[in-house]
């Protein structure tokens, strides 16, 4: 066992470090929690201990790619891992700790330079648009966008994705759904703009 890990520490790294070179992905936190039937929050708290003891380290210029640092050889993922939100929790960041539900990995290829975060749909408000219940909104981290662009927007301390429609008296968040009315607010939260939307059949 390496030095200072616990034993549930050491396999934990194991798998990251057989995943990372198997497939060139690390492995998300859910797939951690359940491999070795921890909780997601367990699982994120084991990864932060083997971060501190230098075993592994995220990089953040492109999310949270891992690099594992093995007796001074480095395996570095080819992937980013984005982070998957759940409910905000009201005043937090928006990448705090409590909102993150999962980690999903992306070939690193596929986005470009800035901070990222990714969003489950919820509900049909977006079908004439293409998006669908279900479908994985990869968002980039931005405070502004421009009018006719799909955002994700915070109202009432959940994230919705809609498209954004300035004018001089208000904004609207447009559905793309004619059943569904546009949501009028004085003032809203620009939490990103749409960068990529992913699908499962399965």
């Amino acid at each position: 066992m390496a030095k200072d890990l616990t034993d549930k520490q050491q396999l934990i790294l194991n798998f990251i470090k057989e995943a990372i070179i198997d497939s060139g992905f690390p492995p998300t936190v859910r797939e951690i929690g359940d491999k070795f039937g921890i909780t997601v929050k367990g699982a994120y708290d084991h990864m932060k201990a083997i971060e501190k003891k230098g075993f592994i380290r995220t990089e953040h210029n492109k999310s949270r790619a891992i690099v594992i640092i093995d007796d001074e050889i480095e395996i570095k993922s080819s992937g980013v891992s984005i982070p998957l939100l759940g409910r905000i929790a009201a005043g937090s960041p928006i990448l705090a700790e409590e909102n993150i539900e999962d980690y999903l990995s992306f070939p690193q290829e596929m986005f470009s330079r800035g901070e990222y975060f990714a969003l489950t749909i919820r509900g049909d408000s977006m079908i004439e648009g293409g998006i669908f219940d279900g479908d994985i909104a990869v968002i980039k981290k931005q405070n502004t966008a421009e009018n006719g662009e799909i955002v994700a927007a915070l109202v009432d301390e959940e994230a919705t994705l809609k498209v954004l429609q300035k004018t001089s008296e208000t904004i609207r968040l447009m559905p793309r759904n004619a059943a569904y009315k546009p949501i009028e607010c004085d003032d809203v939260i620009i939490m990103g703009k749409l960068a990529a939307i992913f699908r499962t059949y399965l």
